[in-house]
């Protein structure tokens, strides 16, 4: 019997904009694991549809079994039309298939089905962290995708039990995707290269311990450097404290913070330039520590490269951070900076400690592979009728 032909459209606007963000990062890994398989799954038809104007960078990413189509409103029309409930039914335009939203809202459709991807609920449970106008614009357009989806795609188990209680709606409609790690790209790297991508961005301390993320309030940027400067002096004397990261929403007191720490003699340090993701796992591998403290993730993927790096890693013990990390890393309580120096000086000053959680942490790493998240994406895909 001739299977019946599946059509998808997946929303890639966040892949062609021009700041390309986590969720970009993640759609992007998640859809070249999707496009391997599509080699041998010939009965399924997946478009990418972006604004016409940027579909052409489409382009840089390779993919080989995907079709485009080309979205008449660009993202800030988009999102206009979304905030005054002016969009017209999507597949008015697409024709009746399975469409896929890789950053929370979707659009109204007539006839047919959608999976949007929630990755996590910070905006409802934790609206500080969120900037105002973006926390409303989610909390009112994830609130209408969850109403017309016929599936969730979420990120983490802590992600999809909030989605669930929150919503009110049936665990066998949210499925998880993990993010995932290339070990291809991520892997302890030579000293040469370590020194080599140093000198490039400015960075000549020889030990450092290391923050990669968006430098917001929701990193807790400010317990981190608190508790820097709590270290005990001669930990403090022999090694630095890297952040690495793009500017972030309310980043104001924590820059105010790094300024007057660097006054008072402590080193904190930051590279001259914008990391490129090719550099990131030599920055990883030079790292003495990597501490990743925050608040609140959907996942956490940084600490998860970081072992594959074989760096040792000190993690928040809350929201998704214990289910990416398990039992390899330092747990740390957020609001405690005294406990995160703690747990920073434990692994500095442990030899045994230190070697040990960075065998646990390759296998931990391992756990996670777009390959996996890919099958399982492509199984919910084909199980919607």
């Amino acid at each position: 019997m001739r299977k019946k032909k599946i059509s998808v459209y997946v929303d890639v606007e966040n892949l062609v904009i021009d700041h390309f963000s986590g969720i970009g990062h993640y759609t992007a890994d998640l859809l070249k694991a999707l496009d391997d398989l599509l080699i041998a799954e010939s009965d399924t038809k997946i478009s990418l549809g972006a604004y016409y104007k940027h579909i052409g960078r489409l382009g840089r990413f390779g993919f080989r079994n995907f079709y485009y189509k080309r979205f008449p409103f660009s993202l800030r029309t988009s999102n206009g039309l979304k905030q005054r409930g002016l969009q017209p039914p999507i597949d008015l335009m697409f024709g009746k298939r399975l469409y896929l939203y890789p950053n929370y809202s979707s659009w109204p459709m007539l006839f047919s089905k959608s999976i949007p991807f929630i990755y996590d609920l910070s905006f409802i449970f934790h609206p500080e962290f969120v900037a105002g106008p973006n926390q409303r614009f989610l909390e009112e357009q994830v609130g209408k995708s969850v109403k017309r989806a016929t599936k969730i795609l979420t990120i983490s188990e802590n992600s999809k039990r909030e989605i669930i209680e929150h919503y009110k709606i049936s665990p066998k409609n949210v499925f998880i995707c993990y993010p995932g790690v290339d070990t291809r790209s991520f892997y302890p790297r030579s000293t040469n290269e370590i020194t080599r991508v140093k000198a490039k961005y400015g960075i000549f301390d020889d030990n450092y311990i290391m923050f990669l993320s968006n430098l917001e309030p929701r990193k807790n940027l400010k317990g981190l450097l608190e508790a820097y400067r709590q270290l005990p002096e001669p930990i403090k004397s022999k090694y630095a404290l890297l952040l690495i990261g793009a500017k972030g929403w309310n980043d104001n007191e924590i820059h105010e913070m790094i300024l007057d720490m660097r006054i008072k003699g402590d080193r904190v340090i930051q590279p001259v330039d914008y990391v490129i993701d090719k550099d990131r796992p030599a920055l990883y591998s030079g790292a003495s520590v990597f501490a990743y403290v925050s608040h609140y993730e959907g996942f956490g993927i940084p600490p998860i490269e970081a072992m594959a790096c074989g760096t040792p890693v000190v993690s928040a013990d809350n929201s998704s951070l214990p289910e990416a990390v398990g039992d390899a890393a330092i747990m740390v309580k957020a609001d405690d900076s005294n406990d995160i120096a703690k747990g920073i000086a434990k692994v500095l000053t442990n030899t045994e400690l230190a070697k040990e959680l960075i065998e646990k942490g390759y296998e931990q790493s391992e756990k996670f592979t777009y390959k996996k998240s890919a099958k399982v994406l492509l199984e919910q895909i084909r199980s919607i009728k």
